[in-house]
């Protein structure tokens, strides 16, 4: 039996957060827009659906570390926080964004609360094993890679991105053509010289 062990990470959660959008009770939190993934992080999230890959990620989590809870996840999701010219130092990641995230799971009756933790309900394992055996089948395409604006590109093509040093002279004759340099004739004039 095909269980979330045998996919990789991605593809499983890439596949549960397309399922998660269909369902009522995974909705994201009116101050979702705004709100960064913690202190760690200078920004909010781009990707205008990275609630539900959130949820979709907590869900798989759960499955895997189960029973567990918000402060523990929280560890999970934090990272090295910048702070200048100190020390990087690691910080949590929000409690708020995997509290809601697993209340809405409940809600939807994947994940079960009892006295150890957060833990998958039966329907919830059979909910990921079910996706899980679809991306073992068919795997999906890879994500693309992002692309810089084509502005950059086009500058670097006309050659404005570069600077002349004040060291590199002008090599250029009436009309504007650059003169060719022929590093070999001033070679042959050293050799040449008289003993």
């Amino acid at each position: 039996m095909t269980t979330v062990y045998d996919v990789p990470a991605d593809h499983i959660i890439r596949r549960v957060a397309e399922e998660l959008k269909k369902r009522k009770e995974i909705v994201p939190p009116a101050w979702a827009a705004f709100a960064k993934t913690g202190v760690h992080k200078e920004m909010p999230p781009e990707d205008p659906d990275w609630w539900f890959i959130r949820v979709a990620a907590v869900l798989r989590r759960v499955y895997v570390d189960g029973p567990m809870g918000v402060e523990r996840m929280r560890s999970f999701y934090g990272g090295n926080k910048n702070r200048g010219s100190r020390p990087n130092k690691f910080r949590k990641g929000s409690g708020s964004i995997l509290r809601k995230s697993v209340q809405q799971l409940e809600a939807a009756g994947l994940v079960i609360h009892d006295k150890t933790g957060r833990r998958v309900s039966p329907e919830g394992m059979k909910f990921l094993d079910n996706l899980s055996l679809e991306v073992l089948k068919s795997p999906p395409a890879p994500v693309p890679k992002r692309v810089k604006p084509v502005v950059e590109e086009a500058k670097k093509a006309d050659g404005k991105g570069k600077k002349k040093s004040a060291k590199e002279p002008a090599a250029e004759g009436a009309d504007g053509a650059k003169a060719e340099k022929k590093p070999g004739k001033k070679k042959a004039e050293k050799t040449e010289a008289p003993q």
